[in-house]
């Protein structure tokens, strides 16, 4: 029976230090290895500019969507982007919102050079048009003028003045 008990001992000990090293292991991975981790301060801002960004991506497409045909408004919007690329200057964490603004100038500017374009050839057009218009307009006038000089030179050469005699020579 002796020998009974000093194996059950034996055996609970062993236990006891195999629950308290697993317990021991545990506590340390937990701790060195969480995975639940709070974000820090640098991460929680990135996460608050990559909200940001999309909200202001839509908002910027919507004002886009309103405005795209009226390059002052246009230009407005540019100045709204270099204005945040001045803000975040230096800010490493920002580097996507100031590529975004970027990316979003240059469609901008792209957009007020086509409507510029868009603006110039229609005004040549219509210069032409008018151009075109005065000159068929001064063609009429002429053509009008030759009828009137025609129809006066051929009723005056079509009947002969008569002198007293009632000849037609003079």
């Amino acid at each position: 029976m002796k020998l009974k008990l000093v194996v059950l001992t034996l055996f609970l000990c062993l236990a006891a230090a195999a629950g308290a090293t697993t317990l021991a292991w545990s506590v340390w991975y937990a701790e060195s290895h969480t995975p639940w981790a709070e974000p820090d301060a640098m991460e929680r801002g990135r996460e608050a500019l990559a909200v940001q960004l999309g909200d202001s991506v839509k908002r910027e497409a919507e004002i886009e969507r309103l405005y795209w045909n009226q390059p002052e408004k246009l230009q407005v919007l540019i100045q709204a982007h270099q204005q945040r690329m001045a803000k975040l200057d230096g800010n490493s964490a920002a580097s996507q919102v100031v590529a975004h603004d970027k990316e979003a100038i240059a469609q901008l500017q792209q957009r007020i050079a086509a409507i510029e374009a868009e603006r110039e050839a229609q005004a040549e057009a219509e210069a032409a048009a008018a151009k075109e218009a005065a000159l068929e307009a001064k063609q009429e006038e002429l053509a009008e003028r030759a009828a009137e000089q025609g129809h006066s030179a051929g009723s005056h050469t079509a009947t002969p003045a008569r002198s007293a005699n009632g000849s037609t020579h003079p």
